[in-house]
């Protein structure tokens, strides 16, 4: 790779070096698996800048190109299959989530510019600060931060019960910042040096985090278990779920798929989001047919506490004040909102409804509808209800007269590492979710979404209990590893007696505490660098 810096002006170079990132992140994440490549892949990035930088007096936009076409296509290669659900959805992703990854090679370039000293914590610093930003805004996709990487080996990364997944993407950061300077200095050192170099910088920043993570201890214990049911229907999203087969049939169905495992023991049962739809008015939900069905069900079973997802709506009276997400009925002058739902029911409680907060973008709802609120009609669907849905806006726990928190975490929230902490501070014991997985087919996109459940049992030291349309439904311990799981587009039903852990972890009660260092450390070096050209001009 370094051959190339001795190429002046090649465009074909700064090609190569574009390409080789991209393909060395793509390669590193399921379904490839290659793990260490994670560990050099913004190696050619950073020779990319080099080299523009000494060879092109328009560098910025070279440079912009160059490493936009990196992002852009790691984002193909590794969410891909987005495309199955929506065409123009995927593309939308694919420009919108790389664009912000530009922003830390382009601040470091400016930089290096300015002080003509490359400055490796400040390029850490403000990629940390992008990632923390895909947790919060609108536009959030976080699916490819780094920490995420190691989803699939979690026995790596034990040590995210401290510092949450933003701690892994340190890592990868830290590597592959060490890893170039030892590279740039190489010709210059002996042979001694560089025999001491490598077995220093390995020891400290590869084999030292294994060995933390292998070695690491979990006060957290197990203080009594659960028995869960999790049902896996198998409805195709595209012809079965949404219209192929009446809401009502589906219910019946899964209850019957869990019958075949009940027994006095049993405590809950798990049906994925929108196992319940069609659309639920809440404001009467007791007496909804298909709430119905399910209380003719634990009338027979008083013993179990049912979690499900719904399809439901809240409809406002007429001086009832709207919310920012209603919606006005066509055929009447009504307005409702709508919402991605679960529902806790048992024979001993009244119902228990939670309504999705972290919703996906331009599926479920609008971002910044202040600017884009015009283009709401032409919103994604994948069944159930599209457009802006309404949200409680915070999570919440399911408790009912067993007295065990159940955290009802719906879908696309799973891949919020803080937000499934605050689960877990509200006195969650079991991390529950629900999920639908069947809009991409048979691709990497269920595995992916499944693997990174593993982290966040890690993070707050939760047993997981996940129940998907289809896709992969099962049971994963505190510390990520799979106690059971379902088959891929298989009619399935599991049961197992579930550990429960009390306590809270550090990341729990801290949450992203580590990104928030580093955003501390962006700002202030960037404040200084203003200070200075400012006094140098």
């Amino acid at each position: 790779m370094y051959l190339l810096l001795k190429v002046k002006n090649n465009h074909l170079a700064y090609l190569i070096l574009s390409v080789s990132s991209a393909l060395l992140f793509i390669l590193a994440w399921q379904p490839f698996k290659i793990l260490p490549l994670a560990f050099i892949g913004f190696l050619p990035l950073f020779t990319l800048e080099r080299k523009i930088r000494q060879e092109q007096a328009n560098s910025k936009a070279w440079l912009f190109l160059y490493s936009w076409l990196a992002f852009v296509l790691w984002n193909i290669g590794s969410v891909w299959w987005i495309w199955n659900a929506s065409e123009g959805g995927a593309i939308a992703a694919f420009i919108i989530n790389s664009l912000p990854m530009v922003l830390p090679l382009m601040l470091f370039h400016a930089r290096n510019r300015m002080t003509q000293t490359p400055n490796y914590w400040y390029f850490i610093a403000c990629w940390v600060s992008i990632e923390l930003l895909q947790f919060h805004w609108d536009l959030a996709f976080p699916w490819l931060i780094l920490g995420n990487v190691f989803s699939y080996l979690p026995a790596s990364v034990q040590w995210y019960e401290y510092t949450g997944v933003i701690g892994g993407s340190v890592w990868i950061l830290l590597v592959n910042t060490k890893a170039d300077q030892l590279l740039t200095h190489w010709p210059s050192l002996n042979p001694l040096q560089k025999r001491t170099k490598v077995l220093n910088q390995s020891f400290l920043f590869v084999i030292a985090p294994i060995f933390l993570s292998i070695y690491i201890g979990n006060p957290i214990q197990q203080t009594e278990k659960a028995d869960i049911i999790v049902v896996q229907p198998n409805l195709d999203p595209y012809s079965e779920k949404f219209g192929g087969i009446s809401a009502h049939t589906q219910l019946i169905e899964m209850l019957q798929q869990a019958e075949t495992k009940m027994d006095s023991q049993v405590q809950f049962i798990l049906l994925p989001e929108t196992a319940i739809q069609g659309g639920l008015q809440e404001n009467n939900l007791k007496n909804e047919a298909l709430i119905q069905i399910l209380q003719s069900f634990l009338q027979q079973h008083p013993y179990v506490t049912v979690i499900s997802g719904m399809d439901s709506y809240h409809l406002f009276a007429a001086n009832e004040p709207h919310t920012l997400t209603a919606r006005k009925f066509t055929r009447s002058d009504d307005y409702f909102d709508a919402y991605n739902a679960a529902v806790q029911a048992s024979f001993y409680d009244s119902l228990q409804v939670y309504h999705k907060s972290k919703l996906v973008p331009g599926v479920e709802k609008m971002p910044y509808p202040e600017v884009f609120g015009f283009i709401e009609k032409y919103a994604i669907s994948l069944g159930g209800t599209s457009g802006s849905l309404a949200s409680d806006g915070e999570s919440k726990v399911f408790k009912g007269y067993q007295k065990i928190g159940m955290a009802p975490i719906i879908c696309y929230e799973s891949v919020f590492p803080e937000f499934t902490a605050s689960y877990v501070k509200k006195g969650a014991d079991i991390l529950c979710i629900l999920t639908n997985d069947g809009w991409w087919g048979n691709t990497p996109g269920y595995k992916q979404h499944f693997d990174y459940g593993r982290l966040r049992a890690i993070e707050n030291r939760r047993a997981i209990a996940r129940s998907a349309n289809t896709g992969i439904s099962g049971f994963i311990d505190k510390d990520g590893s799979i106690l059971m799981e379902s088959s891929w587009w298989q009619k399935e039903v599991l049961r197992m007696k579930v550990p429960i852990y009390k306590g809270q972890t550090f990341y729990t009660e801290h949450g992203d505490w580590l990104a928030y260092i580093f955003l501390f450390i962006f700002f202030a070096d960037s404040l200084t660098l203003l200070v200075k050209r400012k006094a140098y001009y």
